[in-house]
């Protein structure tokens, strides 16, 4: 007899990113600065200091010090995490009982549902509008009926972003819902809510080292809130969920304003590079390419029915971007990647 395993389990399908070398990588939102080799001694000096036969410092209490110094914000508001994955999940499963409501849109992070699913959490949808913005109105209307509601801001796959103003209008619309707001990709835009967490107390804000950071290797994540949801994040996490390796590494990093800042900064300035290069091809090529959105953060995203011919023919050129349906999402790189991208669709897009 063979074991029956839960259908929210056997009805899964593993998360499927690229893999494999390619000459340009374009397809993971990843920063395309890696550290310098400065840096990287200086965090070399201090594993050196890390006691390997003793378990890690449960509340990484020196990397959410550095990051809340970094923000400005109170670490008493920090609760750091395996990266932004493990606080959805313990958000989704603690915060969260079975049968509950979670509001997520669409287009958006697709592990939200993923994880809400295995939580045994009912999922309400809200399409996003034609032009891929959150319809507000909507979206009120929904959380006011459900008891929490997660989406990313800015938006991934869509790059486009919701105001802090209509975010407050959100939270103080539904002030009996659990607001989440994963903003992984906030550092290239400015209409956080972080500062917010301790005036509504339906608030949540993620963030994460893995965007603007440059240490998606490392895998540091961090829910933000008001002190008493904090220390119940806390309480509910695995007592050593943050390995002592990548405290070291995030906290290092972390402190190095002058630097991220600067990464940042030239970020932003490639990613409008990218937008201006694929506006000037969609206007060449309208009857390919329909709609190159201004991105808030450091990718693109380009609708286009013929997003899997166009995908296809790059990755057998090496060079990987994110593939869905209606579009690609194509992550700025160097001024050199972008040049050998922008010349490989040149050669896609035009007649024979």
């Amino acid at each position: 007899m063979t074991m029956k395993l839960p259908e929210k389990l056997t009805k899964l399908k593993a998360y499927d990113p690229i893999t494999g070398t390619y000459a340009v990588r374009l397809d993971a939102n990843e920063s395309y600065f890696d550290l310098p080799d400065v840096l990287k001694a200086k965090i070399a000096d201090a594993i050196e200091q890390v006691d390997f036969n003793r378990y890690p410092d449960p509340f990484a209490t020196e990397v959410v010090n550095a990051f809340a110094a970094y923000y400005n914000i109170s670490p008493d508001c920090v609760c750091a995490g395996n990266g932004s994955d493990e606080i959805i999940t313990l958000l989704l499963n603690c915060f969260m009982t079975r049968g509950q409501k979670l509001v997520t849109v669409s287009p958006d992070f697709s592990m939200y549902g993923v994880y809400a699913s295995l939580a045994e959490i009912e999922v309400v949808t809200v399409p996003k509008k034609e032009n891929l913005q959150i319809d507000m109105d909507t979206l009120i209307s929904a959380c006011q009926q459900a008891d929490a509601a997660v989406f990313s801001n800015p938006c991934n796959p869509t790059s486009l972003g919701v105001a802090r103003s209509e975010i407050i209008r959100l939270v103080e619309s539904a002030p009996e819902c659990l607001i989440i707001v994963d903003e992984a990709y906030m550092d290239f835009w400015d209409e956080s809510v972080l500062d917010l967490v301790t005036k509504y107390d339906n608030l949540i804000v993620l963030r994460t080292c893995s965007k603007a950071m440059g240490l998606a290797a490392a895998r540091m994540g961090f829910a933000v809130a008001d002190p008493y949801k904090t220390n119940l994040l806390r309480a509910a996490k695995s007592p050593y969920n943050c390995d002592a390796i990548s405290q070291v590494i995030c906290a290092t990093v972390l402190r190095e304003t002058s630097l991220l800042q600067h990464c940042r900064d030239e970020i932003i300035v490639q990613t409008q590079r990218l937008y201006a290069s694929l506006t000037e091809l969609a206007q060449r090529y309208t009857d390919i390419i329909d709609t190159v959105y201004a991105p808030r953060t450091n990718f693109v995203f380009v609708k286009t029915a013929y997003a899997r011919e166009i995908f296809e023919q790059l990755e057998q050129a090496g060079i990987a971007v994110r593939c869905f349906p209606n579009g690609l999402r194509i992550c700025a790189g160097t001024r050199r990647e972008q040049t050998i991208l922008l010349s490989e669709l040149e050669k896609i897009l035009q007649p024979d």
